[in-house]
């Protein structure tokens, strides 16, 4: 898993945007503000929480302006439909590219690590977490809100 200091990967992929979707480009966003990228395993309970909890983050209590990305080893059609019957107001993004694989979340069975990227505008991972919850919550997020508070 990339580590503070490293360099963020930067891709190009598809994802959902307002019911329809588009390209996301990393750079191209951490060219505005610094970025969250948060990975999931696909529709489950758990990332089901972390992308809910991304969500109904007070992003405006720690930066005036932030792109939260989340990222789906899936096609664009299940990132629509998750993203929908979630109302996320961020986009999710389709992985079929092995983003996961270069940020470092790929598990040996080919799995992802759920986990969380704050990305500054030099494209530099200044934080990088892990949401191993196993009991619904999302310790993890106060890492992220803490570590974009700090950019």
């Amino acid at each position: 898993m990339l580590s503070p200091g490293d360099p963020a990967p930067d891709f190009d992929l598809q994802g959902t945007a307002d019911g329809g979707a588009g390209a996301y480009r990393l750079s191209a966003a951490t060219n505005r503000a610094p970025a969250v990228v948060a990975f999931v395993l696909g529709d489950d309970s758990k990332s089901r929480t972390v992308l809910s909890a991304l969500a109904d983050a007070d992003w405006a209590s720690v930066s005036d302006a932030v792109a939260v990305f989340g990222v789906l080893p899936a096609g664009i059609d299940d990132c629509r439909s998750l993203a929908a019957a979630l109302s996320l107001p961020y986009p999710l993004l389709a992985d079929t590219h092995g983003v996961a694989t270069q940020f470092g979340v790929r598990k040996q069975g080919g799995s992802i690590q759920r986990a969380a990227f704050v990305v500054d505008q030099r494209c530099r991972v200044q934080v990088a977490t892990v949401f191993d919850d196993t009991d619904g919550t999302t310790p993890a997020l106060d890492t992220v809100l803490r570590g974009h508070a700090e950019l």
